[in-house]
């Protein structure tokens, strides 16, 4: 069996892959879908199937990652992992809107507007506080409580007017501290230069001519569930300040029957396998915040239960904790095991 790895535009973005499958002793190939000549490295490869590491950094990148995986999976009909659906409304959130409307997933209502008399129109007459989100940006960068109309109209005029809306610039302050910062710089001056040059583009490529607003749902954590294949993870994303997300607060235990029901039942409706799915409580039942097929794992675990890390699974229908450690090398050992399953389980 030969595994296809297709990277982003950060040549580091393989690493995880490439030791899962040198961990498995298992023959793979490389491919750089940023680069020009990606068609042509995708169908020399003679890979059995693919799997990937989509970008969430710049939107550019994004697009194009996007734009050339349609082609791989939808017109040349290669197996890849995770699917295009799921690296599609990866870091996209106005396509991630579009996509809960048209499936009928509950979600905070979520509005995305191109024209600014729209949104002039929506802020007037809007239910405050509103969240003011970018398309792309993670741990809760680019994320804004909008708690005033004043404030709103500010943010439009910049959005449509003026420069743009532009994301956090430096590290996250809620989970990181200079101290910290200065001891990476010291520890690695590569680094420092890497990170300084990413959040020098970000502040250079602002989010220009449109608004994402949603529906503020009050909310003291919120859940963040993962399924890796049959693996069921789960944990509570604590709330700092006025977010959850991006922040290091959390809190382990054995997730309720009814959460991880949800997102089984969620999951296998839209055929989905590599998946994070954040959700808030509430009175109109779970509600999904995010889906991301590339999430963090800042302790290497994603459950805990009475001191042991492991995972959730489903036996004779009934959910089960398996003590383990299983998301080893940014759980890429398991995403590997799983997409060789189900790679094998449809191979005629």
């Amino acid at each position: 069996m030969k595994i296809g790895i297709i990277r982003n535009e950060d040549p580091e973005s393989a690493e995880g892959w490439v030791k899962a499958c040198k961990d498995r002793k298992l023959d793979y190939t490389v491919i750089d879908i940023s680069a020009a000549n990606w068609l042509e490295q995708v169908l020399s490869s003679q890979a059995d199937f693919f799997v990937t590491q989509p970008p969430g950094i710049y939107e550019r990148f994004k697009t194009m990652f996007d734009e050339r995986l349609y082609i791989i999976t939808q017109e040349l009909g290669l197996k890849v992992f995770p699917s295009f659906t799921e690296s599609l409304i990866y870091e996209n959130k106005k396509m991630s809107s579009y996509y809960f409307d048209a499936k009928n997933i509950p979600h905070p209502k979520t509005w995305v507007f191109y024209s600014y008399q729209e949104a002039e129109s929506f802020i007037q007459k809007a239910e405050y506080p509103f969240v003011a989100k970018t398309s792309i940006g993670a741990s809760g960068s680019g994320v804004k409580i909008i708690k005033f109309p004043k404030e709103a109209m500010a943010y439009i005029h910049l959005a449509f007017k003026g420069k743009g809306i532009t994301r956090r610039f430096g590290p996250n302050r809620v989970t990181g501290s200079p101290k910290k910062w200065a001891a990476k710089t010291i520890k690695s001056p590569s680094y420092f230069i890497k990170k300084l040059k990413y959040y020098l583009e970000v502040q250079s490529n602002p989010q220009f001519g449109y608004v994402i607003f949603q529906e503020y749902i009050p909310h003291t954590f919120e859940w963040r569930t993962v399924k890796i294949g049959d693996s069921y993870f789960a944990h509570k994303k604590l709330l700092i300040g006025d977010k959850a997300s991006g922040a290091m607060g959390k809190e382990y235990g054995r997730p309720p029957d009814k959460l991880l029901d949800f997102i089984e039942a969620l999951c296998n409706e839209h055929d989905f396998n590599f998946v994070s799915v954040d959700l808030f409580e509430s009175d109109r039942g779970y509600l999904v915040n995010e889906i991301q097929c590339i999430f963090g794992n800042a302790y290497g675990f994603l459950t805990k239960i009475d001191g042991k890390v492991g995972r959730m699974k489903k036996e004779n229908g009934k959910w089960i904790f398996e003590e383990g450690d299983f998301n080893t090398n940014e759980s890429c050992d398991l995403k590997l095991e799983a997409a060789i399953r189900i790679y094998d389980g449809g191979r005629e």
